[in-house]
């Protein structure tokens, strides 16, 4: 019984993981458009210097990547609330493992293809997940309770105290 109590604990885990990931993707995404129309009459891009080579060089860049390069996060940061700020480090965190595709597209590309890929994993299979280990668990708890219940069954037969229900 116990591992019935504790598979159906990690599955609603997993499916309220699930559900909070999606919501920071979708925020991330929200933020992300909303930043490409208030700055699409100015240039959304930033200037920054680097130190490429020895020499330091001023490149222009793009705060709204997704997981960006340590100094885009720090300009990044001085621009953005707090709030967007701590929604864009958790869409950082959610992004990372998508981040070496698309590298050479635009920036609004790279997060729409960053978007769909959390949105498929952090939101469907996940919940798929979720939905197969409540399964699961309800199964052992379904065995578990019949179990029981032939044992009862034998042991009323064996007695001679078995009852009928007419």
């Amino acid at each position: 019984m116990a591992s019935y109590s504790v598979l159906r604990f990690v599955a609603t885990a997993i499916r309220w993981l699930s559900v909070v990931a999606v919501v920071f993707v979708l925020a991330g995404l929200l933020g992300a458009l909303t930043d490409e129309v208030r700055n699409s009459s100015k240039v959304s891009a930033t200037r920054i210097t680097q130190v490429q080579g020895g020499t330091p060089q001023t490149v222009v860049v793009d705060i709204t990547q997704p997981d960006p390069p340590a100094a885009v996060e720090r300009l990044r940061e001085k621009q953005h609330t707090a709030g967007r700020e701590v929604i864009d480090d958790v869409n950082d965190v959610l992004m990372r493992p998508f981040s070496w595709i698309g590298q050479d597209r635009a920036p609004w590309v790279q997060r729409l293809i960053y978007t769909g890929l959390s949105l498929l994993i952090y939101g469907f299979l996940l919940q798929v997940l979720a939905d197969q280990l409540r399964l699961l668990a309800d199964r052992i708890r379904r065995e578990h309770l019949s179990a029981a219940e032939a044992e009862a069954a034998r042991e009323r037969r064996e007695s001679g105290t078995f009852v009928s229900p007419a």
